[in-house]
């Protein structure tokens, strides 16, 4: 069966003004088209996964993965620092609303664990990105992993 695409209001359930732009930047658009705004600038893009609906977040933030999966994502720390600062927001605030993407979430925090390298975060700019990611997996429930060295 395949998946429905996030509705205007799933996007932007309280009609706000970061929820309108979220809505105009993401409606309609695939997981694939979603991850070619991340690729195209990602950190315009992730500031609306912080503001959109739940159901949207869930849905995009699979999106955001692929994009720091992909090679457009080498040497990307902006993105590394902002989706942690996302992630920390939306557990604080709305936890049981996107416990739908804990396994999105884990797997994200995992990945950028292990291939932390490839991302060139200048723990001076950042501060250590590792130990957040590790609070966010032990948040999670989810195994700690050890700190990467690579891909």
């Amino acid at each position: 069966m395949k998946e429905s695409l996030p509705t205007a209001r799933e996007i932007n359930p309280f009609d706000d003004v970061d929820g309108r732009k979220a809505e105009g930047h993401f409606l309609g658009r695939t997981l694939e088209e979603a991850e070619a705004l991340f690729r195209e600038n990602s950190l315009y893009y992730q500031e609306d996964l912080m503001w959109m609906g739940p159901v949207a977040f869930c849905f995009y933030l699979r999106a955001a993965l692929s994009y720091l999966k992909s090679a457009s994502a080498q040497g990307d720390s902006g993105i590394v620092s902002c989706l942690c600062a996302v992630l920390e927001f939306r557990l604080q605030h709305d936890a049981e609303a996107v416990r739908k993407a804990s396994d999105t979430i884990a797997e994200l925090c995992r990945y950028v664990l292990v291939a932390y390298s490839r991302f060139d975060v200048n723990e001076t700019i950042h501060g250590d990105l590792q130990v957040k990611y590790q609070k966010l997996l032990k948040q999670m429930g989810a195994e700690q992993v050890i700190r990467g060295d690579g891909d």
